[in-house]
């Protein structure tokens, strides 16, 4: 899947399943500080990876990451 596609899923999943509001869902947007990511929607956000792209986040591995494009960079580089 390329990278456009990629952040379309990821930030459809973001505004309905984590209820992000939509003009905050932009690359720079850092997971915890703008969007207010918690241990539980970094749970969600691994199994949304894992039905969608094909793969099983390592453990504790959103949580590592810092803004959207890391994340988006991070489900490139393991699909």
């Amino acid at each position: 899947m390329n990278k456009q596609k990629i952040q379309e899923k990821v930030n459809q999943f973001m505004y309905d399943r984590l209820e992000y509001e939509q003009e905050k869902l932009v690359p720079t947007a850092e997971l915890k500080r703008d969007l207010g990511m918690t241990s539980l929607d970094a749970v969600e956000t691994a199994i949304f990876i894992k039905r969608t792209f094909g793969f099983q986040p390592e453990r504790g591995a959103i949580k590592t990451l810092v803004t959207l494009q890391d994340l988006y960079d991070y489900i490139e580089q393991n699909q």
